[in-house]
């Protein structure tokens, strides 16, 4: 018991998670959650297995389109992709999901550059307004959990989303530096 409860506690010093009103959430995926969660709740499914057991045109990738697959490199143990999630009903061509330690540290999503205000007010609405910046460049939000950069280019707009302890959970990984609680 007291182990569970030491591995609990350094488990949050660790992983700090974003809340749920704080910076760093897009639709109902936040920074911080744990793979555990997403995974049921957004429905991942595992690539590989449902393409080698892919009956038709398209494989099985659940409910909302996640087809997952493990990393061998410093930045993710873990990365899920789908191209079928929507903000405001406007189609995103991707959100890409990358879980280190078994935490989503990092995500983005890009959508066609036609639909930029509409992605920027859902930004806006969720996470209020952006840091000042020269025209032109990136609109960014940040706070002392998380750092949102939304980037328009010609033809696509891209954002991601990152808690501000990733690069620490990079460098523990590439130190071999993981604990064994998790």
């Amino acid at each position: 018991m007291i182990r569970f409860a030491l591995c609990a506690l350094l488990g949050l010093l660790a992983h700090p998670v974003v809340a749920a009103d704080t910076l760093g959430a897009l639709l109902d995926i936040p920074l911080g959650a744990s793979f555990a969660r997403l995974e049921r709740d957004l429905d991942f499914r595992d690539i590989s297995a449902s393409l080698s057991h892919m009956s038709g045109d398209k494989p099985d990738l659940g409910r909302r389109g996640y087809g997952c697959m493990r990393r061998e490199d410093a930045q993710a143990d873990i990365a899920c992709v789908s191209h079928d999630e929507k903000i405001e009903g406007v189609a995103l061509r991707e959100v890409r999901l990358h879980f280190l330690h078994g935490r989503l540290y990092q995500f983005s999503m890009s959508a066609e550059v036609q639909f930029y205000d509409v992605v920027v007010a859902h930004l806006r609405a969720r996470n209020g307004a952006p840091l000042a910046a020269p025209a032109g460049e990136a609109l960014r939000w940040q706070d002392e959990a998380a750092q949102i950069a939304a980037y328009r280019g010609k033809d696509l707009i891209f954002v991601n989303f990152q808690m501000a302890s990733y690069a620490d959970a990079v460098k523990r990984k590439r130190e071999g530096t993981v604990f064994e609680c998790y």
